[in-house]
């Protein structure tokens, strides 16, 4: 990082505004060595290829003078926020890095209130973000690279944290390790991808007495997006009997909201046609939670390309947020329809001639016990919200609607809890009762589909 004030402002999308090594704050310079190795032909060990390089940057810390979170701990308690900036090697022949994982291990006892970039992060580029490691002291950044065969750009990327350490520890330490997968055009169009990773991990270690000292408080927003979601349970200390590893703990499971979407005919799309979508996606969702009072930084957000996966933060009152983002959403794809509508008129297009078709969506609505996994959010909550969303009854009730915008379809539990106790801007009247059953997913059961056919009906 050029500057040290960057980690602190930096604007969430993984880059930094100039490499690890720009400044000779190297922590170390790694190969990344291919998994796939190659046997010589008159045996011996296996040799495994050099596939390229990184340059770690020492890591910048910053004390914070107050609790970043909602609950308090003792005095003694200290809060840092810490920046991992890193560099990639130049790649030749036309390889690009398609994915990289930044894995960051901290000492015993040290574990992360907020994460940024933030899960579910899609960065200006198209560079999607995942993000694991909330209120744990094992943390992971992934970046992959948009579209079949994109490639991420090399240079100043970067991640970062906010731990709490224990009065014990003197020193904010851990281990940094990186691994990608880089990709390569062959012929006939195929793709040759290939995994590699540092051979070792590179410890860091910075005096707590010695980092530099934030101004300023972070406030709910400044950092990690998302993280409040599941961040109830950040004043728990993992592994602090010493008798349990990271890897055998199960992930705090917290009942949440939740809501997935979907866009109708997405892959029958061409390419710039789904840029379009993604777009009117985004937007439509940050629109309807704005709508309902739901704060998006404080959702956890999981992009699925044609879908999305919000996990609504704590304490919302479904009463009203429900019936508010059903409208949202409505309005939402009811404007954008309007201005692809406009759009064409003025340059006398049709669908036929390439212009944008109407953007309809399913949406699932289901309330349960949700886990922030190791690759995604996890449990039968969320299993069950995907399986309401992609069955045959709601496909086909949106099909056979040409004037509706958005299909939403409720579990039978939460339509039990906000349709039939006659809440406001949720009547009996609109929903019809559907039967599902998944055969091959050894899934049966029960929701309730409302279509919402105009912005006026929410």
């Amino acid at each position: 990082m050029r500057d040290k004030d960057a980690a602190y402002t930096g604007a969430g999308d993984g880059r930094g505004d100039g490499g690890a090594a720009a400044r000779g704050d190297t922590l170390a310079t790694p190969d990344l060595v291919a998994l796939d190795a190659v046997v010589p032909k008159g045996g011996g060990r296996p040799v495994h290829d050099r596939v390229g390089g990184v340059s770690l940057g020492r890591p910048l810390a910053y004390a914070l003078p107050g609790p970043v979170g909602r609950c308090t701990t003792a005095d003694a308690d200290r809060e840092f926020l810490v920046c991992f900036p890193f560099d990639l090697e130049e790649l030749p022949d036309g390889r690009r890095y398609e994915q990289v994982t930044l894995a960051v291990d901290l000492a015993d006892g040290t574990h992360a209130l907020r994460l940024d970039p933030a899960p579910g992060t899609v960065a200006a580029d198209g560079t999607e973000i995942s993000v694991f490691g909330l209120g744990r002291q094992r943390l992971r950044w992934t970046f992959r690279a948009q579209g079949r065969g994109g490639g991420l750009r090399p240079d100043g990327r970067w991640a970062q944290a906010v731990l709490r350490m224990p009065a014990s520890a003197t020193d904010v330490a851990g281990r940094v390790s990186l691994s990608t997968t880089t990709v390569q055009p062959v012929l006939g169009g195929a793709l040759r991808r290939r995994a590699a990773e540092t051979p070792y991990d590179t410890p860091f270690r910075i005096r707590a007495a010695e980092v530099w000292t934030a101004l300023t408080p972070l406030t709910h927003q400044q950092a990690a997006p998302g993280a409040w979601a599941l961040a109830a349970y950040e004043d728990e200390t993992p592994g602090a009997d010493g008798r349990e590893t990271d890897e055998e703990r199960l992930p705090p499971g917290l009942r949440r909201l939740c809501l997935a979407v979907d866009i109708e005919k997405y892959s029958a799309r061409d390419n710039a046609d789904m840029v379009w979508l993604q777009r009117v996606l985004l937007r439509t969702l940050r629109a309807a939670c704005e709508r309902a009072g739901v704060v998006w930084e404080r959702c956890g957000r999981q992009a699925q390309g044609d879908g999305y996966l919000l996990v609504l933060e704590p304490d919302v009152d479904e009463t009203r947020v429900v019936p508010a983002l059903l409208t949202g959403l409505t309005a939402g794809l009811a404007a954008a329809n309007g201005r692809a509508s406009a759009a064409n008129a003025a340059t006398g297009k049709s669908s036929s001639e390439g212009a944008p078709d109407s953007v309809r969506m399913r949406a699932s609505l289901h309330q349960g016990i949700v886990h922030e996994a190791d690759s995604g959010y996890a449990g039968s909550a969320v299993v069950a919200l995907f399986r309401v969303l992609d069955c045959g009854p709601l496909r086909r009730i949106l099909a056979e609607s040409p004037d509706t915008d958005l299909v939403a379809a409720f579990s039978d539990t939460l339509y039990q809890d906000l349709v039939g106790t006659g809440y406001e801007g949720l009547s009996t009247a609109d929903f019809e009762k559907v039967e599902i059953e998944i055969a091959a997913k050894n899934f049966t059961g029960v929701a309730w589909v409302r279509a919402m056919r105009s912005a006026a009906e929410g």
